[in-house]
């Protein structure tokens, strides 16, 4: 039987408030939604993380905060990354907002 189970990576429209990770891969093929994904800094290693899902879907990324529409956020496979420390979620916190 499992004692533990984990997911290491899942599509963002699935994840909450407070999940992180990088982007590991695209699910659409659509070279607009791919320029578009682009053009607003989102690449595959990107490190984002949910601050928002309702009425807006937003995430924080290093550059800053971007509301996403559906169309985007469901285009966006991440790897999840594990829990912080309060001290490393402080200084990251300190990092993204200069």
């Amino acid at each position: 039987m499992f004692n533990r189970f984990t997911v290491a990576g899942a599509a963002l429209q699935v994840l909450n408030v407070g999940d992180r990770g990088t982007i590991a891969r695209f699910t659409e093929t659509d070279s607009q939604i791919l320029s578009h994904l682009q053009s607003l800094g989102l690449t595959q290693g990107k490190t984002i993380a949910v601050t928002q899902r309702h009425p807006n879907f937003m995430i924080r990324t290093e550059d800053g905060h971007l509301t996403l529409p559906p169309l985007l956020v469901s285009a966006i496979y991440v790897r999840l990354v594990g829990p912080q420390s309060d001290l490393e979620e402080r200084n990251s916190r300190q990092n993204l907002e200069r």
